[in-house]
């Protein structure tokens, strides 16, 4: 289908369609939703785009953030993941960049990092419920792979098991005979918080434990506000992150609270701390996820694979111990 038939099926002028395609923040939200909703009913990818990404090749991928750049450069996280993804990509001559996204049009920005041809792939982080990230790569059949999953998982994904790390965290809560414990989760609607929470109350479920749902979006502040509300009254702290288990650490070192935490990540910090954690394994997911782009973007089949997590008890062993002799 040449342009000029899909933008009388549209409805538009040849010019609407281009500007679409090349220039999406300069046509009104309203009508560049309909004619990318026409293009998937129809399958129209411009041609210019599909032929451009068949013919050329540079050997660079990108890992692309929803974050600030302060989050990311201090975020344990992507640097162990980062450690892994180049680790692949050296050994077989390709190079990686990272790019932040702070704010602005999300299809804007993508659209411009297909149309540069500066880039093989793309791995997408931060991952969410009907992303619309996804949907406009595989519009334009652009190689990506994605870190984590969501509501629909048509795509190729790496993730850790995060309900089974869940299960895993309160499971261990169990057997520290705690009768109360609080879940501080990060950002309730990234959908591995779903899953860790999850997990975590399916352990304890019919075990008489007491469980209190809290969110501190990944802030210190936060986490020290949530506790200060529940000081006396939990047995057990299970954060979903190793940097807000360290905030937690922290304030109970301040006021005295002798409590077992765990963590979730395994980074070098919760190491530093002593913080029992549940291993996610983030450098081996970087290494998969860089594997599995390379493969995507040379059009090799490529399956998703989800990484088994693994409780590392530090902290928490004394408690055990208490617990032996009581």
């Amino acid at each position: 289908m040449t342009i000029k038939e899909f933008a009388k099926i549209c409805g538009v002028s040849v010019a609407t369609v281009s500007r679409v395609f090349n220039e999406p923040e300069k046509v009104k939200e309203e009508t560049r939703e309909r004619i990318l909703r026409i293009a998937k009913e129809y399958n129209y990818t411009p041609h210019s785009v599909a032929k451009s990404l068949r013919e050329k090749r540079t050997g660079i991928y990108a890992l692309t953030v929803m974050s600030t750049v302060e989050r990311v450069f201090e975020d344990s996280y992507v640097s162990k993941f980062l450690r892994g993804a180049v680790k692949y990509f050296s050994e077989h001559g390709l190079k990686l960049v990272v790019d932040v996204l702070t704010s602005g049009d999300v299809r804007a920005y993508y659209t411009k990092l297909v149309k540069s041809r500066l880039i093989d792939g793309v791995i997408l982080m931060d991952l969410k419920d009907d992303d619309e990230r996804v949907e406009l790569l595989k519009y334009y059949g652009f190689p990506f792979v994605c870190v984590g999953r969501n509501n629909k998982n048509d795509f190729v994904y790496v993730d850790s098991d995060g309900y089974l790390g869940g299960r895993q965290a309160g499971e261990h809560f169990l057997e520290l005979g705690v009768g109360s414990v609080i879940f501080i989760g990060g950002d309730p609607n990234l959908p591995f918080e779903r899953d860790r929470r999850k997990g975590f109350s399916d352990a304890l479920e019919g075990s008489g434990i007491s469980i209190v749902y809290e969110y501190a979006f990944y802030e210190e502040r936060n986490v020290r506000d949530i506790l200060e509300t529940y000081v006396g009254r939990i047995e057990g702290i299970f954060c979903t992150s190793d940097v807000m288990a360290y905030a937690a650490l922290r304030f109970c070192e301040r006021n005295g609270l002798d409590v077992p935490i765990v963590g979730f990540d395994n980074i070098l910090l919760s190491e530093i701390a002593g913080i029992t954690t549940v291993d996610q394994h983030i450098e081996l997911v970087g290494e998969k996820a860089a594997e599995k782009l390379h493969k995507v973007s040379l059009g090799e089949p490529v399956g998703s694979e989800i990484i088994v997590t693994e409780l590392v008890v530090r902290s928490t062993k004394r408690f055990m111990l208490r617990k032996a002799r009581a």
